[in-house]
């Protein structure tokens, strides 16, 4: 019976061409993306997962965050979608082999390829890492070889998406492969960037030794030994690795997280730091053998092995469950014949007279033979040629440029030439807030980059502390004031204030912020501070007080006193009467305040009023002296038609009275 989805259009873009593999959660097609007209790895998942409607959303969610990760080394993850009740992930599609079909032709790696295979894995791990995204399923399964020679790991986001769903609990199916699961998320489920460096370490030590680190007979019996038991040193099942590799894989693997490498970045920084001490050259991917057959043709097979035949896993690992990976095209296995034709004769006498297997036909085959023989090691000759060349290219003739910041010039000198690199002559000088004067401020390229052996470096060198003199720019126009700093690398604004003193008149500048005289640092900022004029301030009431009195009040106060006088009937003589301006009310600091200082009460003398005056007069008289004149008429005889005259005054002429004091005016 035909696979159902064959032939299908998914979500009407991608048409599926053929079945590549199944397993127990996923089945993987080939298609084609109609919209881009490219070959397509599709990844539908099982119908058991694809119903559960928590998974697709779980699904979904972690194909966004595995899509958002793009590495040269992680397979590209194109888009997610369901169709039909089809949950399914389209994928690069990756032609070549995984790491497993590798260690299946070749068993233990050289160190060298060892750690040319982990670095590119370890490089698209620390990416996901970066992003937030842990794999959780590590393993050579989803590591997988392209025919280019790119290494590529498959399949990240979807052991946390798989892990989640309770369906994998109830039918007994355990995402990832026990042989390489880090103790914490065997016995507590969980994971982090340093499970995947477990896991990691794991796949080191595969490579190294041709097995995994522990086997068993059952996958519990593994997981047991991964909690309760260190990983051992790979030298001791297979002598000879050196020990700086041992050191790494002990680090990776350590049961307890916090001894392990932060992420993938970090053992990545450790393994090439191996690679440089032990001198590692660069490996290629060693090729797939080719077919016995019609060179071009290819065979599409599942990089997993993962048909419906899965092949028998090596001892000690047990997969619950492995989802399909990415499929490639392979070549089908290659069938070397070697015929070697005998005469009737049997074989030949060198001591009798040369049989007909020795005629020039057969020389010929001899010499041809040797031929091969001789292409075959001239071809040895260049490979090994390649990679040194490769090496010495990519790693072998650069260094490391040293972290001289801080030393002196001639120290900082002596160790780039101790390192092999050469220092340029001329050395420019910056300002540095941190780096005294004449030391090292930084290299040209700078310290930890890797260059060229004899390569010139530059050194900066620290003129100290960039400072600049705050001019002296008081009691001038705040218009000057910004002419002389203009000059300087500085930034300059203006805040109004008064002048407590009074010296310094509006729009002229009083001080600055910091002081003249006081160094700034480039940039900094500078106030202006720019006259008001005085202060306005309250007037002190100095009413009926002492002229000394008042005066020493308005002095401290910042005012000047102005003095008028005038008579008072109720403040005594040399007392202030009034102000102005009023007391309570305000003035401008340094003003005048006028003060009227009392006279005491006004006197003035009676004038000489004789018997007889004229009564108009003699009013008039009196009312010019400030006195109130109350005028007595004596009654007159009906008979009598004469006029009123004085006929006395009281008080009496030459009297003093105060001013304002009524007067009699008696008139007859």
């Amino acid at each position: 019976m035909g696979d159902p989805i064959v032939g299908r259009v998914l979500e009407g873009r991608y048409r599926v061409v053929q079945r590549l593999a199944r397993g127990g959660m996923s089945t993987v097609y080939t298609a084609v993306d109609e919209r881009l007209d490219r070959e397509v790895a599709v990844k539908v998942m099982s119908s058991a997962l694809s119903t559960d409607p928590a998974f697709a959303d779980r699904f979904t969610r972690e194909a966004r965050v595995a899509a958002r990760l793009a590495h040269l080394n992680a397979v590209a993850v194109y888009d997610q979608g369901t169709d039909a009740g089809h949950v399914f992930l389209v994928m690069e599609l990756v032609r070549g082999r995984t790491l497993r079909d590798l260690l299946r032709e070749r068993g233990a790696l050289s160190p060298a390829l060892a750690v040319s295979i982990m670095e590119p894995v370890l490089g698209a791990l620390a990416a996901a890492h970066r992003a937030g995204l842990v794999h959780r399923d590590v393993k050579p399964e989803n590591i997988l070889l392209a025919d280019d020679g790119a290494v590529k790991v498959a399949d990240f986001g979807l052991a946390r998406a798989v892990e989640a769903d309770a369906s994998s609990t109830r039918t007994g199916l355990m995402m990832g492969t026990v042989a390489y699961c880090p103790p914490e998320q065997i016995s507590r489920g969980s994971a982090d960037a340093r499970s995947d460096v477990y896991s990691a370490g794991v796949v080191l030590f595969e490579l190294l030794t041709g097995s995994a680190p522990y086997s068993g007979d059952s996958a519990m019996a593994v997981a047991y030994q991964h909690v309760n038991s260190d990983v051992p040193p790979p030298s001791a099942r297979r002598p000879g690795i050196p020990p700086a590799l041992d050191e790494v894989v002990l680090r990776a693997t350590s049961r307890e997280p916090s001894g392990r490498p932060l992420d993938a970045g970090a053992l990545l920084a450790e393994l090439h730091d191996v690679r440089l001490d032990l001198g590692l050259p660069v490996v290629g991917v060693p090729p797939r053998p080719q077919p016995g057959g019609d060179p071009d043709a290819t065979q599409v097979i599942p990089i997993a092995r993962q048909g419906a035949a899965p092949a028998r896993q090596p001892a000690g690992r047990h997969s619950v469950e492995t989802t399909a990976p990415t499929f490639a095209a392979a070549p089908a296995a290659d069938v070397l014949n070697t015929t070697v034709s005998q005469g009737p004769g049997g074989p030949p006498d060198s001591r009798g007279p040369r049989p007909p297997e020795r005629s020039p036909a057969w020389q010929r085959r001899r010499r041809a033979r040797r031929r091969t023989a001789i292409v075959v090691a001239i071809i040895l000759l260049l490979g090994l040629l390649t990679g040194y060349g490769a090496w010495w290219l990519t790693v072998g003739r650069y260094r490391q440029v040293p972290d001289v910041s801080g030393m002196s010039q001639s120290l900082a000198t002596r160790q780039l030439v101790a390192d092999g690199f050469s220092v340029d002559p001329v050395t420019p000088q910056e300002y540095s807030e941190s780096v005294p004067p004449g030391d090292i401020i930084r290299t040209n390229p700078a310290a930890d980059k890797h260059l060229i052996k004899g390569k010139m470096v530059s050194l900066i060198v620290s003129r100290g502390q960039e400072r600049f003199t705050v001019p002296d720019v008081a009691g001038r126009p705040y218009a000057s004031a910004r002419q002389s700093f203009k000059a300087l690398p500085v930034q300059v604004v203006s805040s109004d204030a008064s002048d407590a003193t009074g010296k310094i008149a509006a729009g002229n500048v009083i001080r600055t912020n910091p002081t003249a005289g006081q160094k700034v640092r480039r940039g900094q900022l500078i106030t202006v501070f720019v006259s008001t004029g005085p202060p306005v301030i309250a007037v002190p009431d100095v009413r009926d007080r002492s002229k000394d009195d008042a005066t020493k009040i308005l002095n401290d106060a910042g005012f000047t006193p102005d003095y008028a006088e005038d008579y008072s009937d109720t403040v005594p003589e040399g007392r202030v009467i009034r102000q102005s301006p009023d007391a309570g009310g305000t003035a401008v600091k340094f003003s005048r305040i006028t003060l009227t200082l009392s006279k005491g009460p006004a006197i003035v003398t009676i004038p000489d009023i004789s018997q007889g005056d004229d009564p108009a007069e003699a009013k008039s008289a009196l009312e010019k002296l400030g006195l109130v004149v109350s005028i007595q008429k004596k009654r007159k005889s009906i008979f009598d038609f004469s006029g009123y005259v004085v006929e006395s005054v009281d008080p009496g002429p030459g009297t003093s009275v105060r001013r304002g004091s009524t007067v009699v005016l008696r008139l007859k």
